[in-house]
């Protein structure tokens, strides 16, 4: 191979190792990240609590390819969440009833394997850890005459990791380097127990993303 053709070549190797590399683009301080569904899983008795789910939508993730692997359900989900939290009830203000939070760690997981499933919380946290974020304690305020429980908090990220979706690389620290501000809209009407937990609540939200220091300081 001539030296003109070798220097091409890797040239051409340069540039596109380095455009692989440069995928991720920052979203937006306030603009939506992602949009997500979940359940609360209770034990009335101590008050511990897990909550799980799955993503339909990541801003800047898979623009144009699906987050499923096939049609979308928890069970082809492949990007996955899930955390655990002590709850507490509050004294009644009329009729909204204040539940109390208690702070902690939320973590976002990649599977490209997706097995999430219902019935088993646990399911939503396999795979690769992609992101670690903190929590301050929250208030879930439960509206009894609207019959639906709503609470937003802010996940502030702690670490993440580089991942490849369909190709591309991705993280988080990249995406959304301060976190995401997550609201969330919960029926008071509950699904089935699951093995552990009497009480399961479903719920779907969306989130926001949050500035980092470096933003913050400009």
């Amino acid at each position: 191979m001539k030296r003109s053709q070798l220097l091409r070549l890797a040239l051409t190797v340069l540039v596109t190792g380095w455009a692989f590399l440069a995928e991720a683009q920052p979203i937006p301080s306030s603009a939506v990240v992602c949009y997500l569904i979940g359940r609360l899983y209770l034990d009335p008795n101590t008050g511990n609590a897990e909550v799980a789910g799955y993503f339909t939508g990541i801003n800047g993730i898979g623009e144009s390819d699906s987050l499923f692997n096939g049609a979308p359900s928890e069970s082809t989900a492949f990007f996955t969440f899930h955390t655990t939290i002590t709850i507490s009830s509050l004294p009644n203000n009329g009729d909204i009833t204040p539940l109390l939070g208690s702070a902690g760690q939320y973590d976002i997981y990649y599977n490209p394997m997706p097995k999430g499933d219902w019935s088993n919380p646990g399911s939503f946290a396999s795979g690769q850890l992609i992101a670690h974020f903190s929590r301050p304690e929250i208030l879930v305020i439960q509206f009894d005459s609207f019959s639906f429980l709503q609470h937003t908090v802010t996940e502030t990220l702690l670490d993440s990791q580089n991942f490849v979706f369909k190709g591309h690389r991705y993280n988080f620290k990249e995406l959304t380097p301060g976190g995401i501000t997550l609201t969330n809209f919960a029926s008071n009407t509950p699904t089935s127990p699951v093995a552990g937990f009497a009480f399961v609540v479903p719920y779907a939200g969306n989130g926001v993303a949050v500035a980092g220091k470096e933003h913050d300081e400009q």
